[in-house]
């Protein structure tokens, strides 16, 4: 397999990027919406700082992403038409979602006064006086932004479903396979 993408398929680089944003997501996600069936108390203050933790890999993640697109090509895309200008939307909505998801959570907690704990190893401290109203943006742009990429996400999955089991072609495959 190769480390760099070529004209037919991602390389183990972009792949193992695009698995591992992934894998954040659906963490994040699953994290997200058990905290918020908990009641204030150790397990949900835990949770969060999980969740912080993991949105800031997430968060580097994205741009090393980004940095990667830049400095390899990326395969000719399948499909033409009104089908690639769908993919290059359903891609640019996700990349910017991937970003304003956790900027949006870390101006949020922040600003409401939380640090940040990166699993122990440093911690960004909030804001010594608390920013209510920057607060309340940042946690306005987190939820929405969350609906946004939940309906993207879906979207992106039934794409790729769609081209693998209806199309049989090799989309799903540039992504997984060798």
């Amino acid at each position: 397999m190769n480390v760099k993408n070529n004209s037919t398929q991602f390389g183990l680089v972009s792949k193992l990027i695009h698995w591992l944003m992934a894998a954040l997501i659906i963490a994040l996600v699953a994290i997200a919406l058990y905290m918020d069936t908990l009641p204030r108390g150790a397990e949900k203050s835990e949770l969060f700082s999980l969740h912080k933790g993991l949105g800031v890999i997430a968060l580097a993640s994205i741009f090393l992403r980004i940095i990667w697109h830049r400095i390899t090509k990326v395969p000719s895309p399948i499909g033409e038409g009104i089908k690639l200008k769908m993919a290059h939307a359903g891609h640019l909505a996700l990349y910017l979602l991937m970003l304003a998801m956790p900027i949006s959570g870390m101006i949020m907690s922040l600003a409401g006064g939380h640090a940040i704990n990166f699993f122990d190893l440093f911690t960004i401290a909030g804001f010594a006086e608390k920013n209510e109203w920057l607060n309340g943006i940042a946690s306005e742009v987190h939820y929405y932004a969350a609906q946004a990429l939940y309906v993207t996400l879906a979207a992106h999955v039934g794409a790729a479903l769609y081209h693998h089991f209806l199309l049989k072609d090799d989309t799903i495959k540039r992504m997984t396979s060798k």
